[in-house]
């Protein structure tokens, strides 16, 4: 398996999926990371290329070697199978801060959420409530940090992490102001602006992918990526091994964190064989759209499970893989599995 790791050589901008019409609004933030299908299509369109593709000719149904290596359509990954993405600081992976652990600003420390004892029937039926095992000041889940290996694995082992990566420390934001230009007369177009919001990588920031099929496609290589086609950088190195705890040997009782987003069919949480969901911390859903350029329109929106989400659970926990859900291959659903002990 390979790891692609993608520098941006200027700002980048992975639209978020909202309509962006005229009298719609005519403003679009960036949402990064960017999702796995988004990252795993300029990949194989790289992959295709470096092969030799002629894409008049694989459209038309041409060069089928090709096609049964990359897929034939946007939601086929062909041969190719896809882990992350991941972000990356110093080469080293990033993890996302669990939704399930708390932080007080005021008091400078780490709590964390635990199902209750008493179950509640809800619309996915009996769920125990998460609640503060040590209330803080002010706590409240860290929807957008990050972690660093050593600390994921401690929150995996129920200990709080020993620092967590902020938002402003791995990227910054900047605003851009668009128009519609009139070729012809050489002038823009009266009130057709449009504003976006695209995202700049701090110093030794990147974001990466590991690929499977793919393995004698090797070296550097710049990229198109994302809205308005934004240049990037591509070194594609071995990928390393999973370095994060595994659990404990024979436990009935665990806690899941993803750690890319989930695709559970537009559910909010996961169904596992044998394994019961007693209680989850979830966060806001990812809206995801993108254009499918074989059928020439939008692909349906998809609701997906954020990454960083945290599933209590109960059952056969050696059961599980590596990811759950739907479109593993292309990266989805990627889990960690850290130590719960149910007392009830």
């Amino acid at each position: 398996m390979k790891r692609w790791h993608i520098a941006g050589l200027d700002s980048l901008f992975f639209r978020e999926a909202k309509p962006f019409n005229s009298g719609e609004g005519g403003f679009l933030d960036s949402r990064f990371p960017p999702t796995a299908q988004t990252v795993a299509g300029v990949i194989r369109s790289a992959i295709a290329e470096a092969k030799g593709v002629e894409w008049s000719q694989l459209h038309q149904g041409g060069q089928p070697e090709i096609a049964a290596l990359i897929g034939g359509s946007a939601d086929d990954p062909g041969r190719l199978r896809f882990a992350g993405p991941y972000l990356m600081k110093g080469g080293k992976r990033l993890y996302p801060v669990p939704l399930h652990l708390l932080y007080s600003s005021t008091e400078k420390r780490w709590s964390r959420l635990a199902p209750s004892s008493t179950p509640l029937q809800t619309d996915m039926g009996k769920r125990r409530l998460p609640e503060a095992v040590q209330p803080l000041a002010a706590a409240k889940p860290v929807e957008r940090g990050w972690l660093d290996a050593a600390s994921m694995a401690k929150v995996l082992r129920g200990q709080p992490p020993d620092r967590h990566y902020r938002e402003e420390e791995l990227f910054v934001t900047e605003p851009r102001t668009g128009i519609r230009r009139d070729n012809r007369a050489r002038t823009a177009v009266e009130g057709m602006l449009y504003f976006t919001r695209h995202i700049r990588l701090q110093e030794g920031v990147t974001f990466a992918m590991d690929v499977a099929g793919a393995d004698d496609v090797t070296g550097e290589r710049i990229l198109r990526l994302g809205g308005e086609g934004r240049m990037a950088h591509v070194r594609i190195t071995e990928a390393e091994s999973p370095t994060l705890a595994k659990p404990v040997g024979g436990a009935r009782s665990a806690l899941l964190v993803l750690l890319t987003h989930g695709d559970f069919d537009g559910k909010p949480e996961p169904e596992l064989d044998g394994i019961e969901i007693v209680s989850a911390c979830t966060g806001k859903a990812v809206r995801e759209g993108g254009w499918d350029y074989r059928k020439h329109r939008p692909k349906p929106l998809k609701s997906l499970v954020p990454a960083g989400s945290a599933f209590f659970v109960k059952g056969d926990i050696a059961s599980l893989h590596q990811q759950i859900g739907y479109r593993t291959a292309f990266g989805y659903g990627e889990i960690a599995v850290g130590t719960w002990e149910d007392t009830i």
